[in-house]
């Protein structure tokens, strides 16, 4: 249920023929427009099947460790009554992120975490992707309370730069993908059986319920992402952005055991 944050992330663009991600200007480390958004942490609240407010989530970004490094940290915690339940359950996804040699931003690691319990019953099952731009591959791990059980690892075309779902939203967040009136976004990702993209459109048809929960929001969008991200019958996300290109509301629809989850930006 915490995964339902995520849908939080994608925006833009009218449908006409797909476009693929294009390059952007270069930019030095010192000039990059990331670093306006360094520092941030953005609060949601989150509400399923006929609850309000069960789980709370986190969107923020810090510098790496290394230098020119990004870290995107999302997570999110069930609460109350929701949190008895699911044991404490938390959700956590992270990406450290590189500027790569056309100014996109790409993901050096990424890693997805689920936490139960605390203390000595505290359990963590987390899957990780390390991205090796220098030798063409990608190492893929399962690991589970900090036993690998998983470890494989698959090529990388370096002639195709792939994304991570993180990574490609401060790119769009950015404005490093074509306008509105260029069409539809693929953003290639990397996925272990082959090729595959984020797709991004306008949100041009959506149930009344839909409709009244977004209101006059001015961005809305329909987010086609593989169902193994979030555990999902389908590949549908609904989203809204603000005026400052910022995640404001989204559905994840049809979570496996959850139906359709709500997440909301908490404003001042």
């Amino acid at each position: 249920m915490q995964k339902s944050i995520i849908i939080l992330i994608f925006c833009l663009f009218f449908v006409c023929p797909p476009t693929i991600v294009r390059a952007v200007e270069t930019f030095r480390s010192d000039n990059h427009p990331i670093l306006s958004l360094v520092g941030e942490t953005l609060l949601y609240d989150v509400s399923f099947l006929w609850f309000q407010h069960l789980a709370e989530g986190s969107l923020s970004l810090s510098e790496g460790e290394d230098p020119d490094t990004f870290l995107v940290v999302l997570e999110a915690k069930t609460l109350g009554v929701a949190a008895f339940f699911t044991r404490d359950r938390v959700e956590k996804y992270q990406t450290l992120m590189k500027i790569g040699p056309d100014g996109l931003l790409i993901p050096i690691w990424h890693s997805s975490h689920t936490i139960r319990g605390k203390g000595s019953s505290r359990r963590e099952k987390v899957t990780r992707y390390d991205f090796d731009y220098a030798s063409g591959q990608v190492l893929y791990q399962k690991i589970k309370d900090g036993r690998t059980y998983a470890d494989q690892v698959y090529p990388l075309k370096q002639e195709i730069q792939l994304f991570d779902i993180l990574s490609a939203l401060y790119n769009l967040r950015l404005n490093f993908y074509p306008k509105l009136e260029m069409g539809a976004i693929l953003i290639p990702t990397f996925h272990r059986k082959g090729p595959q993209d984020i797709v991004v459109t306008p949100l041009k048809e959506a149930s009344h319920k839909d409709k009244k929960f977004f209101n006059a929001d001015p961005l809305q969008y329909r987010i086609l992402v593989d169902p193994e991200v979030f555990g999902t019958k389908g590949r549908d996300i609904l989203a809204s952005f603000d005026g400052q290109l910022r995640p404001s509301k989204g559905i994840i629809k049809n979570v496996i055991g959850l139906g359709d989850v709500h997440g909301t930006l908490r404003t001042p």
